[in-house]
């Protein structure tokens, strides 16, 4: 019971700490003042905290440090009260500018505290520090940031900024400038945000895009993770802008024209050709060839008890061009035998 209640005393005198009370003097001795504040007993507070000797009705702004003391009174603090007022001040000023610089100080529970220019300190959530998750918090320590402000809560002298907040709309800013440039057609460079099975996400100067697995290559043989890792700068073609959605349709083989509209300058029946072994199905190899060509060894084409390994290189040669379905068949040498 004892400590229930003494915890309830110390949340009450938190409450009472936040609150500025404007008292009335009314009585003064060489070491303190004596104020009414609305209680039922009368406050003292320090001259020495005080800084001044005032006048019996001047008025003074305090906080309640302590609701009695032992001599029945309570005990009042003026530098509180001026905290609180330069606290204020300060909040007005920050949520004002909506916009703030500071340095990261200390990791706490949920995230982190920020000293600011202006001096307070404010709380960064871990979810608003980034765009991407955190992955490593304590490598933010001690790193200037600018930052929004999310919320100013007067009540619990409580700032929240974002970091993450300000990239967003920065981003989306610049995502605005840079479809409007876009066109349709268009050659452009873009960093490489994530590489799944089913394609590329690029982004190109703020906007999302995608490269399609189906215009990695033109020969097919190439996956996404073939051709990029992520954070590389690659080179992509605008198929679609997705204005409603913000979004761009890309294309890396486009950069480079389809090697089938001059096949018959490439390669001819006959000539010899080398290759990787990319996959296999039931009938064959599938070979990558240059100039981003498919090619097809067909099994029954190789001698007895040879087996191609995968990501090899070998050496073929070409026995016919298949244009409808834009591979070029391949057969084995007779006169060799690789390893």
């Amino acid at each position: 019971m004892e400590g229930e209640f003494a915890k309830l005393l110390e949340e009450s005198f938190k409450k009472l700490n936040q609150e500025v009370i404007t008292g009335t003097v009314v009585k003064v001795t060489d070491r303190e003042a004596f104020v009414d504040f609305g209680w039922k007993s009368e406050g003292v507070v320090p001259l020495k905290e005080l800084g001044y000797k005032p006048k019996v009705g001047d008025k003074i702004e305090v906080c309640v440090v302590e609701p009695e003391t032992e001599e029945g009174y309570a005990l009042l603090s003026v530098n509180c009260a001026r905290s609180i007022k330069e606290w204020e001040r300060l909040a007005d000023e920050i949520e004002k500018k909506g916009i703030v610089r500071g340095r990261i100080k200390q990791r706490v529970r949920g995230g982190y505290k920020v000293k600011l220019e202006e001096g307070l300190t404010v709380f960064l959530p871990m979810s608003q520090v980034d765009i991407m998750p955190v992955t490593q918090p304590d490598q933010w320590l001690d790193k200037e940031i600018e930052a929004k402000v999310l919320s100013v809560d007067r009540k619990r002298r409580s700032i929240v900024i974002s970091r993450r907040k300000l990239l967003e709309e920065e981003r989306a800013k610049k995502r605005e400038e840079t479809l409007k440039r876009l066109k349709e057609g268009d050659i452009v460079e873009g960093t490489v945000k994530n590489i799944v099975d089913f394609g590329i996400f690029v982004d190109v100067d703020g906007v999302d895009g995608l490269v399609h697995k189906s215009d990695i290559s033109w020969s097919g043989l190439k996956t996404p993770f073939d051709v990029a890792k992520i954070g590389d700068r690659i080179k992509v073609k605008i198929k679609k802008i997705e204005r409603d959605k913000e979004r761009l349709v890309l294309s890396l083989k486009d950069v480079r024209p389809d090697p089938w509209e001059k096949i018959d300058e490439l390669i001819k029946p006959g000539m010899e050709v080398e290759g990787e072994v990319v996959k296999e199905d039931k009938k064959g190899y599938w070979i990558y060839l240059p100039q981003d060509v498919a090619g097809y060894l067909p099994a029954k084409s190789l001698p007895k008890g040879v087996k191609l390994k995968y990501n090899y290189r070998y050496k073929f040669i070409v026995d016919s061009i298949d244009k409808e379905k834009r591979r070029v068949v391949l057969k084995w040498p007779e006169e060799t035998l690789q390893k």
